[in-house]
Formats: C-alpha cells, structure tokens, sequence
C-alpha cells in the first residue's frame, strides 16, 4: 500500500468521524448567493459585492490540466486553520470555520499547460473526499481583523515571499513564537536560509515540476508542537492570493483552497 492510499483512508476515517460531529453545522449559513449552473458565487464582504467563478478548482482531482501531488497530512490539534506566508506571517489568523482534530492530506496542484507548466497553480486541504456543495471566500472573523483595509480585503492574504502554508492556529502560534526567539538570538540571522531551506531540499525533486527549485514544499514541526506546517511555493510568486472553502450541502467543510493562477475573471472587488 502506497502513501497516497494511506493517506485517503485516513481522510475517510475522518469523513466518518466528522459525520457525526453536529457542532460543526448547527448555525450554518450561506453567506452568498450561488449560480451552480454557471459556477458563480456572489458574496458581499464588509459592504463590498465580489464575486467569483470555482469552475476551475471545483473539482481538482479530476482536472486534467493539472498534476494532483500528496504533499503530506496536516495534523489538526484546535481544528481551527491557518493559511498564510509563512515568513511575512500577515493575516496568520484562524478562518472563520472549524473541522473536526485529526489529520488531513494536503494536496498540491502542478500546471500542465505551457503557460504554467510546472508551477504550483493551487493547494487544497481535503476534510472530505468529494465535491463541494456550495464554494465561498473563505473569511476570517471581522473583529480579528486590524484595520478597514483588511475587513474589505477579505478572503485574501499578501505573500511576500514565494510561500504559503497550512497549519493549525495553536501550532502557528508557536511556530510564530519560534521565529521570534530564533531573531532575538541574532538579529542577522536568516529563518528561511538556517532552518526552513533545508527542509525544502529534502524534499528538491519529489514533485513532477521541471524547474529547478528548492521551496517547492516542506513539512515543518515547530519544536515543542503537537501539529506541523505544510509550507509550499506560490507559483505566481508574491502578490495577493484568494481563499476557498467548500462545504457539503449539510453545511460541513468539505474542502479549503487557496489560488495561484488567478485564472478567473470574473472576481471582482
């Protein structure tokens, strides 16, 4: 038995788990109007109408004009999620959602067409092996959030350095702690080049991408942590990334997105 069937049987354990738990979808509601005929969702975010179309990343799996690649699980200690860059550490703050604790695949998409061939063009966290009911930006809490700009940037997150992670909100919170003793000892030291770097060589090669690059991905545990850190390049570099989550149509979170290849056009804000 290969890692990735491994791996999809755990995640259906926790489809079964998660079943059961009714916590999750009890005051579950849509925050948005959704066109399924033409896979559009209109959602208004801090008095701003945005819309967006998930034809694309709806269904992943079966996308021929990408590479599916098993990173690794995610281990899920507070269910509470984290995306973020993991050096710029803007917006390291919990989605607005929660998924059951367990441990969870993270997948990785590689374009296959010329124009994005070889670059990481989506990341998903799969809770539920299946197509999503209903997809929406995936947001965090308002009263989280510092400043207007932020409440109506909204499910995005800046990257600053080539990279995005997935991680629990407890592990990060060490993880970020981590990173601050690490520049109190010396403050000219480099986290990414002395620690981080040499998890992503680990791992140089292991995908189907031709370029020839180091931070393709990396799974990272913060010392002292019960979780980890799936971290993985954005294959549009730095800029400005959406979010996703997709939910059953019982309200439970069925998958989370973030987006590099910005292909849609029709999302607006």
């Amino acid at each position: 038995m290969n890692k990735i069937h491994i791996v999809l049987i755990m995640a259906s354990f926790w489809t079964l788990f998660s079943c059961n738990n009714k916590q999750q979808n009890k005051n579950f509601k849509l925050q948005s109007k959704q066109d399924t005929i033409h896979k559009i969702v209109s959602q208004n975010i801090h008095g701003e109408k945005t819309k967006f179309n998930y034809s694309d990343f709806n269904d992943l799996k079966n996308n021929k004009y990408y590479d599916r690649f098993l990173a690794d699980e995610l281990t899920v200690t507070t269910g509470k999620i984290v995306c973020t860059d993991p050096m710029y550490m803007e917006l390291g703050l919990p989605q607005s959602w929660i998924i059951n604790k367990g441990k969870y695949p993270v997948f990785l998409y590689f374009g296959l067409e010329e124009d994005y061939k070889g670059r990481i063009a989506y990341s998903e966290l799969v809770i539920k092996d299946e197509i999503p009911a209903y997809w929406e930006f995936s947001l965090i809490k308002e009263n989280l959030l510092a400043d207007e700009f932020e409440r109506k940037m909204n499910g995005y997150y800046p990257v600053e350095n080539g990279l995005s992670c997935f991680t629990d909100f407890e592990t990060y919170k060490i993880y970020e702690q981590e990173v601050k003793d690490f520049y109190s000892k010396d403050k000219n030291a480099n986290f990414y080049s002395d620690v981080l770097a040499p998890k992503f060589s680990t791992n140089k090669h292991t995908t189907v991408s031709p370029l020839d690059e180091e931070q393709e991905w990396a799974n990272f545990k913060p010392a002292n942590s019960n979780g980890n850190i799936i971290m993985f390049s954005s294959g549009s570099g730095d800029g400005l990334y959406a979010r996703y989550v997709g939910y059953d149509k019982n309200g439970n979170v069925v998958k989370f997105i973030t987006d590099f290849i910005k292909l849609d056009q029709t999302e607006m804000r």
